[in-house]
Formats: C-alpha cells, sequence, structure tokens
C-alpha cells in the first residue's frame, strides 16, 4: 500500500489563472475537472484572449501544455503524463500570438536565478540551457543546439539534487515536445 494516496474528487484545490488581464483570476476546483473548464472558459468568457495556444501549469518549474490536450484532467498523474506538475498552482494562459521560445526562456531564466550553486548540474546546466534559449530567441541559434538543449534538459533533470533542479527544464522540454517547430523557425529564419 502506498504511503500517500492522491486527494480524492472531493478534495478542492486552487489555483491562480494568468491570463493577459490586468488582475488574475483565483479559481477553485475540484480533482476531476478538466483543462478546458477552467482555462478557456475562464478566459474566453472574459473576453481577453485571442485564439487559445498553450497553458503553462505549476509555476516556472512547470510545463506548457498545447491546445490539443486541453481535455487532460488536473490530477498529479494525468499532468505528469504531459510533462508539467501540479506545482505551485500557477496556470498561465497563452494566447496564440505567444512565442513559447520566449515563454521556456522566461521560466528558465527564473529557475537558473533561483538555483543555489550547491550542484554542478543545476548551477552549470541551467545557465547553458539559458545561453542556448538567449541565443534562439535572438535569432543566432545555430544547427545542433536543439538537441543540444534537450540534451541538457535531461543531464539536468537526472543529475540535480533537489526539486527545483530536478524540474527547471521541464518548460524547455514540454516546449521543445510540443512546440519544436517554433525552435526550428527561430533557427532557420
Amino acid at each position: 500500500m502506498p504511503l500517500w494516496e492522491p486527494p480524492t474528487a472531493r478534495v478542492q484545490r486552487y489555483l491562480r489563472l494568468q491570463v493577459k488581464l490586468k488582475k488574475a483570476v483565483l479559481l477553485r476546483f475540484r480533482w476531476e475537472k478538466p483543462y478546458v473548464m477552467l482555462s478557456l472558459t475562464s478566459a474566453e468568457e472574459l473576453n481577453q484572449i485571442k485564439k487559445f495556444k498553450a497553458v503553462q501549469m505549476g509555476g516556472p518549474s512547470g510545463g506548457c501544455i498545447p491546445n490539443d490536450l486541453l481535455d487532460t484532467v488536473i490530477d498529479y498523474k494525468a499532468l505528469g503524463a504531459t510533462g508539467a506538475i501540479m506545482g505551485s498552482g500557477g496556470m498561465v494562459v497563452m494566447d496564440e500570438s505567444t512565442c513559447m521560445v520566449g515563454m521556456a526562456k522566461f521560466f528558465l531564466d527564473f529557475t537558473a536565478k533561483e538555483s543555489c550553486g550547491k550542484c554542478v548540474h543545476c548551477r552549470l546546466g541551467t545557465k547553458r540551457m539559458l545561453e542556448i534559449l538567449t541565443r534562439i530567441v535572438d535569432g543566432k541559434g545555430e544547427k545542433g543546439d536543439i538537441e543540444l538543449l534537450e540534451e541538457l534538459c535531461y543531464a539536468v533533470k537526472d543529475g540535480a539534487l533537489c526539486g527545483l533542479g530536478q524540474t527547471a527544464p521541464n518548460p524547455v522540454l514540454t516546449t521543445l515536445k510540443y512546440f519544436r517547430n517554433e525552435y526550428e523557425a527561430h533557427i532557420k529564419d
């Protein structure tokens, strides 16, 4: 028998929904509610976003989930299968104008600065990942950068000593998984 059981559908949790709004929205949900009910209806009812593109779930160390996975149920196992985490409960909704490579850089910048520096994987790995992302976003990406970035992500994820380091690559890995074409476009164009 496991030491810990995930909450049942009767348990409620709060999420902070951030859309391109002046004020954030605090949502209360039951575990079995899927994303489509929270992100799309809440954001579109506010008439504040363009066409929905993705949601970044779990705070800075979370993952970006694309539009075609909007029916994902909000629970630990289902989120983990997408590459995201429940994390701090942050939920950032992004519209069609959002550059996913830029978003990955934004979140990685935060986690790289938060690294305590104790382990080499996190201290140097996140910095090297950020350098590659910056190069790609600035239009100076080179052939092989995407593969090197992906390799670094897995090295940091597998070798870091703490939860921050182990989850820091999540935004990069999920954007590579679901939006690789945007990385390629940055390098080719």
